[in-house]
């Protein structure tokens, strides 16, 4: 199928869901303003109309980026121009947590640095997601007395994207594409040309995308730098936080006991450990445990409080490969000596070969079109909690051996069902979601055996 084939069949399948990412591509309206994927997409769709020049869509764009979204040397001015009255409409990554000792909701707006301000209860009823970690938009935002000092309050909010999409529309989609024709649609939305790739390689990139269908999927990608790992997480879902590098502290992680703040394993569908072979872990024996704990159950418990969340866990790592292989057999040890104990990694349910994806060049970048980044997003969120009454994919056959082994498979070939839309009854099933599940938690046995050998063999113990 050639690049004009495809572009057709999306069109026909998707209509007003699609873009083209080759323009979005070509109008850099990232490099004017350091934004995710998925917001950058919603504002060209907003301003492209039918026989509009690229160069009247780039204007458009970023003349509403100057209103409306400051940059961070402008915060100064954003506030003088609030003090001195001024209504503003602002787009950013609003957040609210609600403080019950002090009986208020709390409202942040990061491009402003504020973190102390108010946003009224119908704000809140009309928009719920503000609570759940944070959603785009544009506010209207103002200046209010409250006591002896004055706040910033939003008043009005319209959301980037409705939030929920149609699945069975989806389904609908998925009926017009053979399995591979499909695995093209999803590296397209991910950004990435499928022409340029292998087979292979293309079905190794779209695993990315598993602990975002699936509710606490626990993965790895190890692989050399340039291979584009930390990209798709950072673009497209605003349920994912990715951190790169650095220190992380247990209140971080998982609740903060001074200001009652649930952490980043309680807020998001998934936490993206990027650089994972530099991180620091301020109070490692604690964070360890808590680890162990959440990976192998759901919850944790800190304090007096017991929490329960659907968040995966997912560590990018750089590795060092050898005629395109890992230089060392246990290249786990790449990773903080955290990550060198058997019983954590064994609660890992697989570990993608990065070392057999290319390096990211120009060419892999996608040529046409694919689904919009926003609406993509909201897709792979709904997959995680929804009926399978009303989306019946997400099955695997009954499975014997290890109980690990077999709950690592299970749930990595119902994300995988779920993905690609394909059930144990279907032809392509073994092909394109058994083999690989069952591949993704071999390399996982691989590590366990290297860690110790005396308690693990080097056999995945799963059959049908």
């Amino acid at each position: 199928m050639n690049n004009e084939e495809l572009d057709a069949k999306i069109n026909a399948a998707f209509s007003d869901l699609v873009i083209d990412k080759a323009l979005v591509r070509s109008l850099k309206i990232r490099d004017k303003r350091t934004i995710p994927s998925f917001v950058e997409e919603w504002l060209i769709s907003r301003f492209q109309k039918s026989g509009k020049s690229h160069e009247d869509i780039y204007h458009d764009v970023t003349a509403f980026m100057s209103k409306h979204l400051p940059a961070k040397n402008e915060k100064d001015r954003i506030k003088h121009e609030l003090q001195s009255g001024e209504r503003l409409t602002i787009l950013d990554r609003f957040t609210v947590r609600v403080d019950i000792a002090k009986d208020k909701k709390i409202l942040s707006i990061p491009c402003v640095e504020e973190m102390n301000a108010r946003v009224s209860n119908d704000v809140i009823n009309k928009n719920p997601l503000l609570l759940e970690g944070g959603q785009w938009g544009a506010g209207r935002l103002f200046v209010r007395p409250e006591g002896k000092i004055n706040v910033i309050e939003m008043t009005e909010f319209n959301p980037m994207q409705s939030g929920k999409v149609d699945l069975q529309a989806l389904i609908k989609a998925r009926e017009q594409f053979t399995t591979r024709e499909w695995i093209y649609l999803l590296l397209r939305t991910m950004g990435y040309e499928p022409s340029a790739y292998k087979e292979s390689e293309q079905d190794n990139l779209i695993l990315r995308l598993l602990p975002l269908v699936q509710n606490n999927l626990n993965m790895m990608e190890l692989a050399p730098k340039g291979t584009g790992k930390s990209f798709i997480f950072s673009n497209l879902s605003r349920y994912v936080w990715v951190n790169s590098g650095g220190a992380l502290t247990q209140a971080q992680l998982f609740k903060n006991l001074n200001t009652k703040e649930i952490g980043l394993m309680g807020r998001y569908d998934l936490l993206v450990l990027d650089e994972g072979q530099s991180i620091n872990f301020k109070g490692a024996d604690d964070i360890h445990a808590k680890f162990k704990d959440y990976l192998e159950s759901g919850h944790y418990s800190i304090g007096n409080d017991k929490i329960t969340s659907e968040c995966g866990l997912m560590i990018l790592a750089n590795i060092d490969l050898h005629s395109g292989r890992p230089r060392r057999p246990d290249f786990i040890r790449h990773l903080p000596s955290m990550f060198h104990d058997s019983a954590l990694i064994d609660r890992f349910h697989g570990i993608i070969a990065g070392w057999e994806i290319p390096r990211f060049t120009t060419d892999c970048a996608a040529q046409g079109v694919g689904i919009k980044a926003d609406i993509f997003g909201e897709y792979l969120h709904q997959l995680r909690l929804v009926s399978h009454h009303d989306f019946p994919f997400g099955e695997c056959p009954p499975l014997k051996g290890d109980s690990r082994d077999v709950k690592a498979v299970e749930r990595l070939a119902k994300a995988l069902s779920k993905l690609l839309l394909l059930n144990p009854d279907h032809e392509d099933y073994e092909r394109f979601v058994l083999i690989p599940s069952k591949a993704l938690r071999q390399r996982v046995r691989s590590q366990l055996v290297e860690l110790d050998s005396h308690e693990f063999s080097g056999w995945l113990d799963v059959s049908v």
